[in-house]
């Protein structure tokens, strides 16, 4: 009867760890990381880091250059970049400029030199390892200010699921 009564103790311990484990991380909400290594397709000097300022909302597109979806997503922004003229959109990717500048030729040629639509190069993995995307496109949405994720996306997606967020 007394190990029967230990390991009903440690059966409801491990109940309740697992409970307060699951509000915890309900309650736990997702920030804006400070990037370091991730640097601008055009220029490494300048680090992803250290563009994010001012207030507003900005989004954080990780892809895949040659995924179908991310081109559409990609295709979608660019239709629909009116709508997004306040928001700063970073475009951000494991691959080498050669196949961005495809992407960016073949899907989004509208969003070649807009000064709110820049694109980024991760060299190593800190994208993933900083917001675990699960699909390409991984779309994030932030609140510049508080630093909070507003809403992510993993992956189909189109500007007009996105949009709605922006405007809240």
């Amino acid at each position: 009867m007394g190990i029967y009564k230990t390991m009903k103790q440690k059966g409801l311990f491990i109940v309740l760890f697992l409970f307060a484990q699951l509000l915890y991380a309900q309650d736990k909400q997702i920030r804006l990381p400070v990037f370091s290594t991730i640097h601008e397709m055009n220029d490494s000097t300048k680090i992803l880091g250290q563009s994010f300022f001012g207030k507003g909302k900005l989004v954080l597109v990780f892809y895949d250059p040659g995924c179908g979806h991310c081109q559409e997503l990609g295709a979608s922004i660019d239709k629909n970049l009116k709508q997004f003229s306040k928001i700063s959109i970073f475009f951000i990717t494991m691959y080498e400029k050669e196949l961005v500048d495809g992407y960016i030729n073949m899907f989004a040629k509208g969003l070649k030199g807009k000064k709110n639509v820049t694109f980024w190069h991760d060299p190593g993995v800190e994208f993933i390892e900083k917001l675990s995307p699960k699909n390409y496109p991984a779309t994030y949405i932030f609140d510049l200010e508080s630093k909070k994720l507003i809403k992510d996306f993993q992956g189909e997606n189109d500007a007009k699921k996105i949009l709605p967020y922006l405007n809240k």
